[in-house]
């Protein structure tokens, strides 16, 4: 995990999974970067960038759709999300985002403003709103 996260989430993730420094205290991103030094382990004090790997908060983003849509896509197992080790943030990789069928599902989304999810029922197949372009009191103005 250090290879890819911060020491912040590193040691977020310490924490919640109930482990304590040598001192028995909460891990904080300070006794991270610390046990590193000492161990001569690799890591970094912020997560490294990886393109190829999105968030739960970018992939929505980097995709122009809703977090719904993406939490939908993930909850009918069209789109694989991982873990690195329990409790690390969660991740979408960038390939799985535009390969088929999400790519298909979204680009039919953004035509008719629908998300049709392949194989679901009527209750997941949700309407959004579809904006029009133009005023549309331009009619009342002569």
């Amino acid at each position: 995990m250090a290879v890819r996260f911060g020491d912040d989430q590193v040691a977020s993730v310490l924490s919640l999974l109930g482990h304590h420094t040598w001192k028995g205290k909460r891990w904080s991103e300070s006794n991270v970067a610390t046990a590193r030094r000492t161990y001569s382990r690799h890591g970094q004090r912020r997560a490294a960038a990886n393109p190829g790997i999105l968030s739960l908060t970018q992939a929505p983003v980097d995709c122009a759709v809703s977090n719904k849509t993406i939490e939908k896509l993930v909850q009918n197992g069209i789109l694989k999300m991982e873990e690195v080790v329990p409790r690390a943030p969660w991740e979408i990789r960038r390939c799985n985002l535009y390969a088929p069928p999400v790519s298909e599902i979204l680009h039919r989304l953004r035509r008719t403003g629908k998300l049709v999810l392949q194989g679901a029922g009527a209750e997941l197949q949700i309407a959004l709103p579809i904006e029009t372009t133009g005023d549309n009191n331009t009619r009342h103005h002569v």
